[in-house]
């Protein structure tokens, strides 16, 4: 992987990884689901039809990998699909890292009186060939010869996976797990939004109510990454300046935004003092600037609720830029016109279901011939035919 800047100055790394496939059974309006999104996808559909249980199933996952949490702190049973009466969750996730493709199967069955949810099998495959197993209470470990080296007991009730420390003779395996960890998920809340960092976070929160203490870590961490995206807000933020955190008590700081208005003066604002659209634009470069430019995969439900449409569009084809030049993967859930008309025609896709029945996608077939934008297709119902 190496560094690259791009027209605008994105500093982006090259890199090869994102999901190929998603499969869920029995997890709540998900019954043999199968979804095989693209480097860059579009995900529309009606209230209901399971947009953000698509975007709670993989928060799940990688939550339950990387935190090594109790299933029962998940409540994964009680989100089983209600008209099934089979006990056993399944979930597969297949991944593209660097020219290999990882297949980690994770199946939960409910045990005991009352019943408690745990793991019945749990392993990672690339290309077809096992690196890690758990099954029937054992972990089966591989090097990376795919050969088994280890095995012994485990918890039931928590993810194995999770406990793996970067063994030096399975650098595939650790591979996968620096993967799903920076698999990030959003869901924008600018009323969560703080503006005091204690201290530093490694990880957004879903709703980046931690956006002040996420980015007191990411400018320490990649400064030319920061300066990158301040040049960039400049550019899309009316009279911005600057970001800064100040000090605001031991070990404490605070977020401020530094704006200009007439001709020499300028004015400072804590973060929580900017407009609702301004705040979740901030968090949008951020998202843009720090992980899109990793090369990481991003999920974001419904980003533009809050932002213009003005200021929206410049972002989408930055993102658009920075995927299609091969820097990450994002899923945008949105209903927007702009992100609709930019991204439906040929990387959309539709969640479907019949009444309270199970999920099935289908493709955008939009209108080629025809005058309307596919945005007006959706708005009147007529973008399947």
């Amino acid at each position: 992987m190496f560094a690259i800047v791009d027209g605008a100055g994105l500093q982006t790394v090259e890199s090869s990884q994102m999901i190929t496939r998603l499969y869920i059974d029995n997890f709540r309006c998900f019954v043999n689901f199968e979804h095989k999104p693209a480097r860059r996808q579009l995900i529309l559909g009606q209230n209901g039809s399971g947009k953000s249980s698509f975007q709670d199933a993989l928060l799940f996952l990688r939550q339950f990998v990387t935190k090594g949490d109790v299933l029962d702190d998940f409540f994964i049973l009680r989100q089983r699909t209600r008209w099934l009466s089979q006990p056993k969750q399944t979930f597969e996730l297949e991944a593209a890292l660097d020219g290999g493709s990882y297949l980690y199967r994770l199946e939960i069955e409910p045990w005991g009186e009352p019943a408690r949810p745990r793991v019945a099998t749990e392993t990672v495959h690339l290309d077809k060939k096992p690196i890690f197993e758990f099954n029937a209470g054992e972990v089966h470990l591989y090097n990376d010869r795919f050969e088994r080296k280890v095995t012994y007991p485990f918890d039931w009730h928590r993810s194995a996976l999770a406990t793996i420390v970067q063994p030096k003779d399975n650098q595939k395996l650790s591979r996968f797990k620096l993967w799903i960890g920076g698999l990030y998920s959003f869901r924008l809340n600018p009323f969560a939004m703080k503006s005091t960092a204690e201290g530093e976070n490694l990880y957004p929160s879903v709703d980046l109510s931690n956006i002040a203490a996420w980015y007191r870590h990411l400018v320490r961490a990649d400064p030319k990454q920061n300066a990158a995206m301040l040049s960039t807000l400049r550019t899309s933020l009316d009279g911005f300046n600057f970001l800064q955190l100040e000090p605001a008590g031991e070990n404490v700081r605070l977020l401020t935004a530094e704006f200009a208005h007439g001709s020499e003066k300028t004015s400072k604002f804590i973060f929580q003092e900017l407009s609702d659209g301004q705040r979740c634009l901030v968090c949008l470069y951020t998202i843009l600037h720090f992980v899109l430019a990793k090369g990481c995969t991003v999920i974001l439900d419904e980003p533009d609720n809050f932002v213009s449409l003005r200021e929206i569009q410049p972002w989408l084809m930055a993102v658009t830029d920075a995927v299609e030049g091969g820097q990450g993967q994002v899923l945008l859930i949105s209903h927007h016109p702009e992100a609709i008309n930019q991204w439906a025609p040929g990387n959309g896709v539709q969640f479907v279901r019949d009444g309270a029945g199970p999920v099935r996608v289908v493709e955008f077939q939009g209108e080629p011939e025809g005058d309307l934008p596919p945005s007006e297709l959706v708005a009147r119902g007529w973008e399947r035919g």
